[in-house]
């Protein structure tokens, strides 16, 4: 019962898989599809404001300030919120422009209303995003790095005691303590050498899986994690 509550705890990844699914929320674009021009544009525009920093650059100081310089521009936010927007006010503005009557396009006015109510949709999502990485995943992170790295050492002198264990009952066998001896005295004498070897190897074993079973039992029940996923 012992061997497979200890097999378990390490065989199932449940918070590994929670931190790797939440993980996306650090990633901006997560949501945002996939524009092959747009990104060679946004490179563009970064390599052009690089040579002009360095063309400025009078000593290599500059030069490698100008390299890791943030960009002056600020980047458009990279979500599906926001690239709707954007698009709906782009045809909003067009229709303008090729409207003739004396009162606005009634499309394009719904469609720049359109763009504000994606865009503050966005926003939200931009903020939803700070308050989990900020509230849950820093947290999470760190919690369960360090109790791994305590989890890893459990599970290290569980696998040590097992060999340790396994070597003395291969000795018991190799070595020649269960061999027959004139009147069987040095053999039930060797015989309980070896038992009580073996017991204390066992009883070693046994209480570092013990251990090890409490130290993941910690990962997965750490409740100020618990907590901060029910904030979300």
């Amino acid at each position: 019962m012992l061997s497979v509550t200890y097999g378990s705890m390490f065989t199932d990844t449940s918070p590994v898989a929670d931190v790797l699914s939440s993980s996306q929320y650090s990633n901006e674009a997560y949501d945002y599809p996939a524009n092959l021009r747009e990104s060679f544009q946004d490179l563009g525009r970064t390599v052009s404001e690089k040579v002009q920093l360095l063309s400025s650059a009078t000593s290599p100081a500059e030069a490698q300030a100008a390299l890791t310089a943030p960009p002056t521009a600020k980047p458009q936010p990279k979500t599906f919120s926001h690239a709707i927007a954007r698009a709906a006010l782009a045809s909003s503005q067009l229709l303008q422009q090729h409207h003739t009557g004396a009162s606005e396009d009634p499309l394009a006015t719904a469609l720049e209303k359109y763009a504000l109510a994606e865009e503050r949709v966005g926003e939200a999502r931009l903020a939803q995003d700070a308050q989990i990485q900020s509230r849950f995943l820093a947290g999470w992170n760190t919690t369960l790095n360090t109790n791994l790295m305590f989890a890893t050492r459990a599970r290290k002198s569980v696998e040590n005691s097992r060999l340790l264990l396994d070597a003395v009952k291969a000795r018991s066998k190799s070595s020649g303590w269960k061999a027959s001896s004139p009147g069987g005295h040095d053999e039930e004498v060797a015989s309980e050498e070896a038992k009580a070897q073996i017991e204390q190897a066992e009883d070693e074993f046994v209480g570092q899986t013990e251990e090890a079973v409490g130290v993941m039992k910690n990962v997965w029940m750490y409740s100020p994690m618990i907590n901060n996923m029910r904030l979300i």
